[in-house]
């Protein structure tokens, strides 16, 4: 009796798997047949210093999304060096968006990154005093934020599409209303629709002279092959986009694959 449920239970599994890997397929798909002929005549932005032009004033780069999501077609900024895209993800609203990441995050978890996270919130020279926000933390499989409030460092978290497991972790922009010390992040930066809002969303949770660093192989051209990466901060793009929503550069390392930008609240 147990083995027959079992049994029942793998086989609903394995047609419950085929049919989201069909619908997502499909729909990305069809959706690369309409944008073959919209990209060709409307106008693209770049989303951090606005420059516009067709399709043939951007250089064009193009990859595969290893998650179903079909042809990666992005652009490199002539202005400010900033790769953004694809179009057709930057085109979605936030709910689609949002249900995107939940759908990807019932079936898919992060490797454990705290060495790399921890490491970008300690480039804040944090005092002990301050109040600190891990932007975009992970879900329950991160330890980042219960290894800092062991060490005695007051920081929360901010997590909006993966299930949660800590008392220090929210996942609603409402119930972020602090006004904070530092922001840090780690492999979240590239995944920004409009960088631009969400810098200056940032400026308004920083106290002032606050600061946040954020981590990422993306400010090359790396790990191109998700539609999840709508944003490579390559050049002088990093600058641009402080400049614009009122920072500045401070500092940037990089070993390797990490690299980490620290900007200052200006």
């Amino acid at each position: 009796m147990m083995d027959d449920l079992a049994s029942r239970v793998e086989r609903i599994e394995k047609q419950l798997l085929l049919a989201e890997t069909y619908s997502v397929k499909a729909f990305w798909q069809a959706l690369d047949r309409a944008y073959h002929t919209n990209l060709q005549t409307r106008d693209l932005r770049c989303i951090i210093c606005e420059y516009t032009d067709k399709r043939s004033g951007f250089q064009v780069l193009t990859d595969q999304c290893e998650f179903g999501g079909g042809e990666l077609e992005r652009y490199q900024c002539p202005r400010c060096d900033c790769v953004f895209g694809a179009q057709k993800y930057l085109d979605l609203d936030e709910s689609f968006v949002d249900l995107d990441y939940r759908l990807l995050y019932s079936r898919y978890s992060e490797s454990d990154s705290s060495i790399n996270e921890i490491r970008t919130f300690h480039s804040l020279r944090p005092q002990r005093q301050g109040v600190y926000l891990d932007w975009g933390c992970g879900g329950a499989w991160s330890p980042t934020i219960s290894k800092l409030r062991e060490g005695g460092w007051d920081v929360w978290g901010y997590e909006p599409s993966a299930d949660v497991a800590s008392a220090f972790v929210v996942n609603q922009r409402n119930a972020v209303s602090a006004r904070f010390d530092g922001i840090f992040s780690n492999n979240v930066i590239e995944h920004f629709r409009d960088p631009i809002a969400q810098f200056k969303d940032f400026h308004s949770l920083l106290k002032d002279g606050g600061g946040m660093a954020h981590s990422s192989p993306c400010y090359e051209y790396r790990y191109s092959f998700t539609r999840f990466h709508t944003l490579f901060l390559l050049g002088k793009s990093p600058d641009v986009l402080a400049e614009r929503t009122g920072f500045r550069v401070i500092d940037r390392v990089q070993e390797g694959e990490y690299i980490n930008v620290v900007f200052a609240r200006t």
